[in-house]
């Protein structure tokens, strides 16, 4: 059996958790703003969802790594 590194799982976990908000983010946003007589182009949507995802993917795998920091420091006392 391969063993991966936890930092590595972190980053896949991030990046499987932002591309999904993505996709889901590409559909809400054209759906939405089109109700509320916005036009937005898809290319316009995608680019700031992409901007928007690359954060998100940066907060969520630093968070996680910070808390397992601190969980794994609390628990080896």
């Amino acid at each position: 059996m391969i063993r991966i590194r936890a930092r590595y799982l972190h980053a896949i976990e991030s990046a499987t958790n932002v591309t999904i908000g993505y996709l889901i983010n590409l559909v809400l946003v054209q759906i939405l703003l089109h109700m509320l007589g916005y036009e937005i182009r898809l290319q316009e949507n995608a680019m700031m969802g992409l901007i928007l995802a690359c954060v998100a993917f940066v907060r969520g795998y630093w968070v996680r790594r910070i808390f397992n920091f601190l969980v794994y420091k609390v628990y080896k006392e």
